[in-house]
């Protein structure tokens, strides 16, 4: 694979806007990094696929066929990362390329995860009489305490430093709050236990789409199966689900260098 320096690039740019959906995390992970993003292509005029890596995970991004001609260069890629915990990661698969890869590695585990998007035309924003703040640096060790995902201080850190958030804080205290991630998806959701039942989920939600409509952004997340109740949240701001993804494990072959 060969190294992208040029993420707009009219051949690379012709590219994602054929991917549909799936095209978002690379064009919000571009947005967010720029020119400093780890893209690497199989093809720099005419790319079949584009795989973004970060934190132990890769995204792949194209043609099943593709995807798999380069599957040991990204297991070289992968045994780079001491965040792959020895695996073979994978992040925002297709249900197409997620059983092709199946066909080639065994998988050790999989979780399929809803991706939603909200285009500005049915967006329904939420109006409180809470004040919508934006995080702080000190927040970062709350956000990484919070997080199920093991997305620890220093990544919350760079998220809250870097892009726009949303917060509400009752008598000082964070109450509920939401980031930008690196790929461009809005996520990190949490209202703290003793706030719960207010509401106050969806007027973050809505306050951090606004911010993302503002700066010219898409508004999209993945929320993972299962979960009704942040589904209900999305969906009554104007979130459709558009399609399936999966975060996947596979055994990891040790790779020729």
């Amino acid at each position: 694979m060969i190294r992208l320096e040029n993420p707009r690039s009219e051949s690379f740019q012709k590219f994602l806007r054929a991917q549909g959906p799936l095209g978002m995390r690379i064009t919000g992970t571009i947005a967010e990094g720029g020119r400093e993003v780890p893209l690497w292509v199989d093809d720099l005029t005419a790319p079949q696929m584009v795989v973004n890596t970060g934190r132990g995970w890769l995204a792949p991004l194209g043609r099943p066929e593709a995807i798999l001609a380069k599957l040991g260069d990204m297991e070289r890629l992968s045994a780079q990362m001491e965040e792959s915990d020895g695996y073979l990661k994978f992040s925002s698969l297709s249900l197409d390329v997620q059983k092709a890869v199946e066909r080639r590695r065994k998988l050790i585990r999989a979780s399929p995860v809803g991706m939603f998007i909200l285009e500005e035309k049915d967006f329904r924003p939420v109006f409180s009489t809470h004040r919508v703040e934006s995080l702080n640096p000190k927040d970062a060790k709350t956000l990484a305490e919070n997080s199920p995902y093991d997305q620890g201080e220093e990544y919350a850190l760079a998220r809250i430093t870097n892009s726009p958030t949303a917060a509400i804080r009752i008598e000082g205290e964070l109450a509920s709050y939401m980031v930008v991630h690196a790929n461009g998806s809005i996520g990190m959701l949490h209202t703290m236990d003793h706030f719960r039942g207010q509401g106050l989920a969806r007027v973050v939600v809505s306050a951090l789409v606004e911010a993302q409509f503002a700066r010219g952004r898409e508004a999209y997340c993945y929320i993972v199966e299962g979960n009704e109740a942040s589904e209900r949240v999305f969906e009554s701001v104007g979130f459709k689900r558009v399609m399936d993804v999966y975060w996947s494990a596979f055994e990891r072959r040790e790779a020729a260098p």
